[in-house]
């Protein structure tokens, strides 16, 4: 496994241990955690520590007549045999042309809602993704060896997560498992090398606002693609 650099913020383990991390930081981030054992033993400790908090609290019984009787009827339908641990879930391939990329459980379970992959100008192929996760818009981006996405910022949040292969910008590299989260404050121009290509998925809740020369022409296109 890739040694994996970036990482989600520890304000969003902790949302989303306690269920509070919603779209497509959600969805990202558990495919992240496929993939990352640190962050996993991260979330376990934030999850361990909400246990601890609201094993502390103070509960008087009887205070709430219906929480009792929902416990009850909890403890009631357990179900009698041990559980049985589920059987693991073949591979789900992502398909472009000729290539074929594996895909994070998560992800896998969403590949059914995926659109035609469309080809853009400089080596690069998108397909949307479309699910119900708030006003997030998901995108498959691959990126062939030696090509690039036009220089751009956001007017919201670009959560990525890299799933084959990896790209560059002016802050750093990125390779699989990699978690990356930017928004307005930051302005960049992902690049592959010339013996690399790159699949990542992207969640936006604006579209992109293509900054340099001739990109800025992409613009209305970019708008189209967010509808």
């Amino acid at each position: 496994m890739t040694h994996i650099n970036h990482h989600p913020e520890s304000a969003w383990l902790e949302a989303y241990a306690r269920g509070e991390l919603y779209g497509g930081k959600a969805l990202l981030l558990a495919a992240h955690l496929e993939y990352c054992p640190v962050c996993r033993q991260r979330l376990a400790q934030a999850e361990q520590t909400l246990a601890k908090a609201c094993w502390s609290e103070p509960v008087t019984a009887g205070d709430d007549p219906q929480l009792e009787s929902m416990l009850s009827q909890m403890m009631t339908s357990l179900p009698q045999a041990p559980l049985r641990e589920p059987e693991p879930e073949a591979p789900i391939e992502l398909q472009l042309e000729h290539r074929r990329f594996v895909l994070p459980r998560v992800l896998s379970r969403q590949v059914h809602r995926m659109g035609s992959w469309s080809k853009l100008p400089g080596g690069l192929h998108q397909a949307r993704l479309e699910t119900q996760a708030d006003d997030d818009r998901f995108f498959f981006i691959h990126m062939e060896a030696n090509s690039g996405v036009p220089q751009h910022t956001h007017h919201g949040d670009e959560v990525t997560l890299v799933l084959h292969g990896g790209f560059a910008d002016d802050r750093g590299e990125y390779k699989v498992g990699d978690f990356i989260h930017l928004d307005g404050r930051h302005e960049h121009q992902p690049h592959t090398d010339a013996d690399e290509d790159c699949l990542v998925i992207s969640a936006l809740d604006q579209p992109l606002q293509f900054t340099s020369g001739l990109a800025r022409l992409l613009n209305p296109l970019s708008h189209l693609f967010f509808r």
